[in-house]
Formats: C-alpha cells, structure tokens, sequence
C-alpha cells in the first residue's frame, strides 16, 4: 500500500519531534556533565584497576579484531561518558574496572585516565559522531557494554538509563531488541543465564552467537556429556529423545543393542539435550537451552586439556 504526502510528511513530523526529544536529553545529560569537568580524578587508583581488571574472565572481546584505533577510541570514550552521567557512585570504580578490561582488548596505548578526562569533553553531536562510525556489528556490541556497565553493581540512575536509550536510538535499534540485549547483560552479570522464557529463547539463542566472548565460559560450565556411541560399539543405536528436548536426571535418552538385549542410556542430569554425529560416533551434550550446536560440536571434540579454557 503506498503511502500519501500526507502521511509521509506525518511520519516527518513524528521523525523531527523525536530527535528533539533526543537532543533535549543529551543535551540536559551533557549539562550536568559539564559541571564535573572541574572535578579531581587524580584521586582514583589506576594501577590498582588495570590489576584489578587482569581478572576478569572473558574471552576475546570483538574489539581485538578491530585494528581501527579511531573507532575504537570513540568506543570506549561513550562508555567513559556513561560513568560520567553518574560519576562519584560507589559504583564508578567496578564499572572503570571493565571498561579497562574493555581498553586492554583495543591495543589503544592511551591511558584509561586520559581517555576519561577526554571524555569529559564530549558533546551533543558525539552521538551523531558514533553513529557515523561505528560499524553495524559493533553497535550491539556497544550496547551491551553500556548494559553491563550501568548495571554492574546494581540498578542504573536515571541518567545512565536514558543515556542508554538515546544511544540505542540513534543507532535505529527498537525496544525489543534492547530488552533482549538487557536480558542477556545480566545473565553476564549474573554468570547465568537462569530460566528463559519460552517467547525469549530464540531471540537470545540467535544473538548470543555475537556475544562468545561472555557466554561461552557460562554456557560452557553447563555442558556435559552424555552420550559418545561409536557405531561399532552400540549397535542399532536409536535416540529416544529429539534434538533440543528437556530431559531430567534419570530420563532413557537412547537405546541400543540387538532384539535379544536391549541396553538403555539414560540423562545424567537435567538440561536441554543436543545430538550430533561426527566420525560414525552418535554425540548427546545436555547443555543450557540457550546453547548453540554448533558451538556445542566444537567443545565436544576438543581435547578434554582445551575444554573451556
């Protein structure tokens, strides 16, 4: 159905009034920002944070594979300016903390407190200036960062939150993929994934394939294995569950043998079971429902020294 000048310079109408609502609230953001560029940050232990974030635990940021020390830079400067929007909390050291983890995966030889001082200085149109450059990939990425990073100790203020919203706005995403994005932040937080709901499965499950970098180690520790049949050792070997099925402890997952002896292999614990083959051997990891195949076929034969690692 094609659409009237009229509704066209309607939806122009809507378009201008929401970017000045967006401008308004940078601009109110910025303004009591503004006001901390006087503040002393020599007071803050960076070494004692570079140590600190040694620790974390995450796999390869998708920054390493950037090799752009412009995009980069502006990367870590819009999460600096986050913690600006509610400087001085007790939680500004843990999320410094992260973004220095973040830093340490750039190659940037900048500073962590040079790039917060810098980022004292951004402005209005530095949203403008993300936008511009940040590549589609890495918008998700950023937003997941500024996720963890309001949330890291607890709830986000005000300012943070709707710092967040305009970054996701300029960038075009939608309510809905930032609620999915929030809810994968804080099973990062939380180091678990926990129950999904039903509706929220597949969203997560087709986007934390962008996110290995958190989740692998998390879904990682939920995996087992449970089922290694070789064809020459289990004979007319025949699953008893489909792929992707909730099983509990106990549960007969697969059977084999001949009509005189028939051998049943049951769950050893609870979770969602995957089947592969590889090599004429029938695979069954029961992982996290979440889980991907193809990375679960990876783990699954890796040498048990480089599993999880």
């Amino acid at each position: 159905m094609k659409k009237s000048l009229l509704d066209i310079q309607q939806e122009i109408r809507e378009l201008e009034g929401k970017v000045k609502d967006i401008s308004a609230s940078i601009a109110d953001i910025y303004e009591e920002i503004d006001s901390l560029r006087n503040d002393e940050t020599d007071t803050i232990d960076y070494e004692m944070i570079r140590l600190m974030s040694q620790h974390l635990s995450f796999g390869p940021h998708p920054l390493k594979a950037l090799n752009d020390a412009y995009i980069c830079r502006i990367y870590i400067k819009a999460l600096l300016s986050l913690v600006q929007a509610d400087y001085g909390s007790e939680y500004t050291i843990n999320r410094l903390i992260f973004i220095q983890w973040l830093l340490s995966q750039t190659g940037l030889d900048t500073g962590l407190e040079v790039l917060l001082k810098d980022s004292l200085k951004i402005s209005p149109d530095s949203f403008g200036e993300l936008a511009e450059n940040i590549p589609e990939f890495y918008r998700s990425q950023l937003v997941m960062d500024a996720l963890i990073t309001a949330n890291i100790c607890g709830q986000a203020n005000n300012d943070v939150l709707i710092y967040i919203a305009n970054m996701c706005s300029i960038f075009g995403m939608d309510k809905e993929q930032l609620r999915i994005l929030s809810i994968m932040a804080g099973g990062v937080l939380k180091q678990d994934l926990g129950n999904l709901k039903k509706s929220d499965l597949q969203p997560v499950s087709e986007q934390i394939k962008d996110f290995k970098h958190y989740f692998e180690a998390i879904l990682c520790a939920q995996r087992k294995i449970a089922v290694k049949a070789p064809d020459s050792k289990y004979l007319n070997f025949v699953w008893h569950v489909k792929q992707r099925k909730q099983v509990k402890k106990g549960d007969v997952i697969a059977i084999y043998g001949t009509p005189w002896k028939i051998s049943e292999i049951k769950a050893p614990c609870e979770g969602t079971l995957f089947q592969f083959r590889n090599n004429y051997i029938n695979y069954g990891v029961i992982a996290h429902e979440a889980d991907n195949k193809d990375s679960i076929k990876n783990w699954a034969l890796q040498s048990p020294a480089k599993k999880c690692q």
